[in-house]
């Protein structure tokens, strides 16, 4: 009953444009002057198998470009009608519009009266709060370093065997790790030769989020500390990067309240400008009710520009037999399924990372137990009713208890403890794993990271160690041995793809993206059952990549199954779709 209820809930707001129940409260109990911070979410999402079969043949840098193009067509498809009446209302009811592509959503300060307004049309899915807590994994312990604490190499990176990989040659060079955090305290010596800038497009050492400039410079200190843990290089003193000569991207997203919307556009300037590796040592509790619905979205699409994302499971500790205790987005799936993953379902980004402590056992905060998705839509997977597991996390554990990095000195170090210090370790041994072989997809980097990491615990994966401690010199012994390729090894970029139509079933529009190969001329017909022509969409040239489309249902079109048609001289592509009126 409690699932009937749930889905019967989920469809209402997916045809509904309901506005969420905490915002029909907060509207219900305010002034009519207030404004509130929303997110809209309109009808019409990337299908990401559709960018993964239209980038077989790519490399990573051409996939990623592609995949935000797809991205920013579709969400400027879907969101145009929807901002043209915001444009409409004055600014005592409407402020600080931003569109958002790495989620199809706006997130916007709009008076009740215009909420009441947008949540009507019939290409908006919902309308929520926006989640402002301050989301920052804080550690559990933060001390100097003492004498004894520094080594020539930090313990956690000597533990993963990352020497054994720099004496085999990579050091992580050549790779680009963002990191979104508190920012980086990019003059600290182990860290200043290793920052990423552009300074011919404007930005310098990554971007601040809060303060909207190109200078992350850091002020709480865990950010650095992160830092320093991917790719300090031992300037000052003690060598505490996983992969020393890996580039690091500062970005600066939480010293305050952790709004999502920083994040995502973290996660979008970190695809824009050639990131490899994100690391995100942040996340929210399920007690704050986050939209994990609008952050499975982010981490498919993140997944789909090719990204691996190293995300804090948190420090709540927890039981390993229930679900609830791994923040959002780390209870999001990751890019690769574990064969003990027996309870199947759809693929992200991330992977959730645990902490463990010298002598590799389970750090007492490292959140552990399983998650399941199989409540939400569009999703209802990783299903926890027996015989089935849900979703296993963390996925896999690295050092996090005691950790020397980088301070907020030009040359200092302090020891912190926590599933954030777990988190860019991890992150540096994909650095290190992509040095050795270019060529890797995300997936491929996670299997190759989950099954050569030291089983710790119960045998096999489990929802505290998950795959076990991270071993990166095994991942890279592994790595190494898979060809390189430009692409996808055995794989080439199709001539013509049509994407399933959204939303389906359609109302008043379907939405739709379309691949070419190569400049050609294509004609997109509408067709019924019969195969009766009802509407040419487009005829005529079209250059080679992706087009975004939004075909207006006629008032005259009856209910009933339909197929979208795409054609060349040499190609054909169809998409079946329903519309109900």
């Amino acid at each position: 009953m409690k699932l009937l209820l749930t889905l019967f809930l989920v469809a209402g707001i997916a045809f509904s444009g309901t506005i969420s129940p905490r915002l029909s409260e907060e509207m219900s109990t305010s002034e009519n002057s207030d404004l509130f911070y929303v997110l809209i979410k309109p009808v019409g999402s990337v299908d990401t198998e559709y960018i993964a079969q239209a980038t077989a043949g790519m490399s990573r840098d051409e996939r990623r470009v592609f995949a935000a193009g797809v991205m920013k067509d579709r969400a400027e498809e879907a969101q145009a009608g929807i901002l043209a009446q915001l444009a409409v209302y004055g600014n005592e009811s409407v402020a600080d519009v931003q569109p958002f592509w790495i989620v199809n959503a706006i997130v916007v300060s709009l008076s009740a009266e215009v909420i009441e307004q947008i949540a009507i049309r019939d290409d908006v899915l919902f309308i929520r709060m926006m989640n402002t807590e301050n989301a920052l994994i804080e550690p559990v312990d933060i001390h100097p370093s003492t004498h004894g604490e520094l080594d020539a190499v930090a313990w956690g990176v000597s533990q993963i065997g990352a020497p054994d990989v720099w004496a085999l040659g990579y050091d992580g060079s050549g790779v680009v790790v963002s990191i979104v955090d508190t920012g980086v305290n990019h003059a600290h010596f182990d860290l200043h030769n290793n920052m990423w800038h552009d300074t011919a497009a404007g930005y310098h050492y990554g971007w601040d989020f809060e303060n909207n400039d190109g200078d992350p410079m850091d002020s709480n200190g865990h950010g650095t500390h992160c830092a320093g843990s991917v790719a300090g290089d031992g300037t000052a003193g003690t060598e505490t990067g996983v992969a020393p000569g890996a580039t690091i991207m500062g970005l600066r997203v939480a010293n305050s309240t952790s709004a999502e919307a920083q994040l995502w556009d973290a996660f979008q300037f970190s695809i824009d400008h050639g990131a490899d590796v994100i690391s995100t040592s942040m996340g929210w509790l399920q007690a704050w009710d986050p939209d994990r619905v609008s952050w499975r979205e982010s981490e498919e699409n993140v997944l789909a520009a090719g990204i691996c994302h190293s995300v804090a499971s948190g420090n709540e500790g927890g039981n390993p037999s229930t679900y609830g205790d791994i923040r959002t987005p780390g209870d999001c799936p990751p890019p690769w399924l574990h064969p003990d993953q027996t309870t199947s379902g759809g693929l992200s980004a991330v992977v959730t990372v645990g902490a463990t402590d010298n002598a590799d056992n389970i750090a007492g905060f490292s959140s552990v137990g399983y998650s399941t998705w199989m409540f939400d839509d569009p999703w209802f997977d990783y299903n926890d009713s027996s015989p089935n597991i849900g979703l296993i996390d963390p996925d896999i554990t690295a050092p996090g208890v005691n950790i020397v990095s980088c301070d907020l000195t030009t040359s200092g170090y302090t020891t912190m403890s926590g599933t954030s210090m777990a988190t860019p370790h991890l992150a540096g041994c994909m650095a290190l794993v992509l040095s050795a072989n270019p060529s890797l997809s995300a997936a491929q980097v996670d299997s190759l990271l989950e099954v050569t990491a030291l089983e710790l615990g119960a045998s096999g994966k489990d929802n505290i160690f998950g795959s076990g401690r991270v071993d990166v010199y095994e991942a890279v012994l592994a790595a190494l041995s898979v060809p390189i390729a430009g692409g996808s090894a055995g794989e080439s970029t199709p001539e013509l793809l049509i994407a399933p139509a959204g939303p389906n079933p359609a109302f008043s529009s379907v939405l739709f993206d379309l691949y070419t190969g190569t400049s050609s001329d294509v004609e997109v017909s509408v067709y019924d059952v019969g195969g009766r022509v009802i509407d040419v969409i487009h005829s005529g040239e079209l250059t080679g990549g992706n087009h975004s489309f939004t075909w207006g249902i006629p008032e005259t079109m009856s209910s009933g199954i339909y197929f979208l048609r795409a054609e060349t001289l040499h190609d054909t592509a169809t998409m079946r779709f329903t519309v109900l009126k």
